[in-house]
């Protein structure tokens, strides 16, 4: 859809209610105010969104790939089963948002506040999440392999279920998280604050990455996992044989 960006801004700003399936492809719409817009099955791909408002807009199925959502505000909006693939969303606003079975892999989400959000079964594979907020999200099932999440809040998070491998959480807060049944081979947990978390039924963890992050006697670890505390700061973390190992 081709058409000089400021009419064409204009147009979908006067018509926000009406804009489902609509192509959209490559469209400038940078700064638009479409708040509450109800955009369901559009083709936003490779669309300039940058510093958008979206606030509550309906994009149920949206075509977002590519997309530059840099600033852009997307809180509350519902992006169930959007497909946001190798989009641009750093320092994105998108607090409380529905992301159930979105699709956010590849992407840079660097700074960008994803707190509160609905992200059952996501797909968050190979994107950086450095310095993100995603404090209480409900991302159970989601996939994170590859991902980086360095720096990031992840306090209160629930990534139960989530298949975590070769994920990134260096410097990551992870204080009372919820990891339970998480896939976590060759995760790095360096300097991480699992502080409270539940890492219980855990797959693939191992001392070394308990050792090289921060846990209190809170910390819940797998079974094949044991901590011995030396003082309050200081433990030292041994595998448990399997009675069923080989």
């Amino acid at each position: 859809m081709v058409e000089n960006s400021q009419s064409l801004k204009e147009k979908l700003e006067a018509s926000k209610k009406y804009l489902q399936n609509a192509d959209l492809k490559g469209a400038n719409l940078a700064g638009a105010e479409l708040k509450g817009a109800l955009l369901g099955g559009a083709d936003l791909s490779g669309a300039n969104l940058k510093k958008i408002f979206l606030g509550d807009a309906e994009l149920h199925k949206a075509n977002l790939t590519e997309a530059n959502l840099e600033d852009a505000n997307l809180n509350s909006a519902d992006l169930n089963k959007a497909n946001l693939n190798r989009a641009n969303m750093r320092g994105l606003y998108a607090r409380s948002a529905d992301l159930r079975y979105a699709n956010l892999s590849n992407a840079d989400l660097t700074k960008s506040n994803f707190r509160q959000c609905s992200m059952f079964k996501t797909w968050m594979k190979n994107s950086n999440f450095s310095g993100a907020n995603l404090q209480n999200i409900k991302g159970s099932q989601s996939q994170m392999q590859e991902s980086i999440f360095c720096g990031a809040k992840l306090e209160g998070a629930d990534l139960s279920g989530a298949r975590m491998e070769g994920a990134d959480f260096a410097g990551a807060g992870l204080q009372v998280a919820n990891l339970s049944r998480g896939v976590l081979k060759n995760s790095n947990f360096k300097g991480a604050d699992l502080k409270g978390a539940n890492l219980r039924y855990t797959i693939g963890l191992t001392k070394d990455q308990i050792e090289s992050a921060l846990i209190d006697k809170n910390t819940l670890l797998p079974s094949y996992l044991k901590v011995e505390w030396k003082s309050p700061n200081e433990f030292e973390c041994h595998a448990v044989e399997s009675k069923h190992s080989s």
